[in-house]
């Protein structure tokens, strides 16, 4: 592969616009990777958008610094490897692999009710509280008590661990309505 081969998608923030059309282009083209190059960037966002082919994000303020930064991530993502923004790449690392907060679902008292799946399936699309809150008919504090509650139950302290956890227990299928 190439890194004219690479997709690059650019936008102001990970939102739904942005998660949409990174979606609709995974269905159509699963096999070609994509650099996302966003503003205003967040760890629970490139935890929402990993699945749909996104092989490396760059905030738009590391190419003031270094114009030919994407040039060489683009041929990076063509060789297979994989880019995330400083500081944002250790804390996804770090949510994914510490097996000695994960607890198993299923077990007495870690079993995650049917409205906790869906706010951390809708943490993993991006959306905040407030959007939350409007999807499942809810006010703003409910989803807080809620995203506590799953916090807590998962013995997690960030979104980003929170959607970690249920992509590696397989919860985020209910993403494209499968597991609903």
């Amino acid at each position: 592969m190439s890194p004219r081969d690479v997709v690059v998608v650019t936008a102001d923030r990970v939102d739904r616009t942005c998660h949409e059309a990174l979606k609709s282009h995974y269905e159509r083209h699963p096999d070609v990777p994509v650099v996302l190059v966003a503003d205003l960037v967040g760890a629970h966002d490139i935890v929402a958008v990993a699945p749909y082919g996104v092989a490396a994000v760059v905030r738009t303020s590391e190419l003031y610094d270094n114009p030919d930064l994407l040039t060489r991530v683009k041929a990076l993502v063509a060789e297979g490897g994989h880019r995330l923004p400083p500081g944002l790449g250790s804390c996804i690392r770090t949510a994914a692999a510490e097996p000695t907060r994960q607890q198993t679902l299923g077990q007495p008292g870690t079993l995650l009710k049917p409205l906790e799946v869906d706010v951390v399936v809708l943490v993993a699309e991006g959306l905040t509280r407030m959007g939350i809150a409007r999807r499942l008919g809810r006010t703003p504090e409910q989803v807080r008590a809620l995203l506590k509650n799953v916090f807590s139950r998962l013995g997690v302290h960030q979104r980003a661990e929170a959607v970690a956890y249920a992509a590696r227990a397989g919860l985020l299928g209910a993403m494209s309505g499968e597991a609903r």
